[in-house]
């Protein structure tokens, strides 16, 4: 069964992260979705994409005892998944609005970064980047997504104390954009997506707005 389920509303492709109680990540899990994501990249919906966890959590990062089984080849592979699923997430040349349904760590908060918009239900769950706190250092592209997403000081708190964040709180660091009610998150991403991709300079904004940074991220995947 496929990790990213998607639905088609009204032009605007709903991927929803799918992967047990937590929606945590591994190996099989992001190299399914860099494709997905590089396969509607080249065809991107008219309405734009918006991205969302299964359930009660948007995901909670990476599985930390699969990541600890690592052997060195599976530890390579791991950092060239994650590396290569943000890549393609911040590469979308269409609009891509995040709709955080719950905890976001790690992994996650790095997805929220690479959106166009994020929203982020009312609720009692934390969103930040503990990987200081995981015991697993930011893959090089997530790190380029930090650098040129999050401003300086925030980078530093939340990188160097693992602090995590309510929603609301959120928005003062700059990872969220507002928070709505539960039962309105979809409908409004959706909606986002669809106005902020009708713009008819949207796309070229976007791509000028990440130029500098997909070209860091060129570097890094060597492409």
């Amino acid at each position: 069964m496929t990790y990213f389920p998607t639905e088609d509303r009204d032009g605007t492709i709903i991927i929803t992260l799918t992967n047990g109680e937590r929606n945590t990540l591994n190996l099989d899990l992001l190299e399914e979705g860099a494709a997905a994501l590089q396969l509607l990249a080249k065809n991107p919906p008219k309405g734009g994409i918006v991205l969302t966890g299964a359930g009660e959590h948007f995901t909670c990062g990476m599985d930390t005892k699969v990541a600890a089984s690592l052997d060195e080849a599976g530890q390579k592979r791991a950092v060239a998944g994650i590396n290569d699923f943000a890549a393609a997430l911040h590469r979308l040349p269409c609009a891509l609005v995040c709709a955080v349904n719950g905890n976001a760590i790690g992994a996650g908060g790095i997805m929220m970064l690479c959106a166009d918009w994020i929203y982020a239900a009312t609720g009692h769950y934390k969103i930040g980047l503990p990987e200081a706190k995981a015991g697993l250092p930011f893959p090089a592209v997530a790190q380029a997504i930090l650098d040129h997403w999050l401003e300086p000081s925030w980078r530093r708190r939340l990188a160097l104390s693992s602090m995590l964040l309510k929603p609301n709180e959120a928005i003062g660091a700059g990872m969220v954009e507002a928070t709505v009610m539960p039962d309105d998150l979809i409908a409004k991403s959706v909606a986002k997506a669809q106005e902020i991709n009708a713009q008819p300079g949207f796309r070229a904004c976007k791509r000028q707005l990440r130029a500098k940074a997909n070209a860091e991220i060129d570097g890094i995947l060597g492409s």
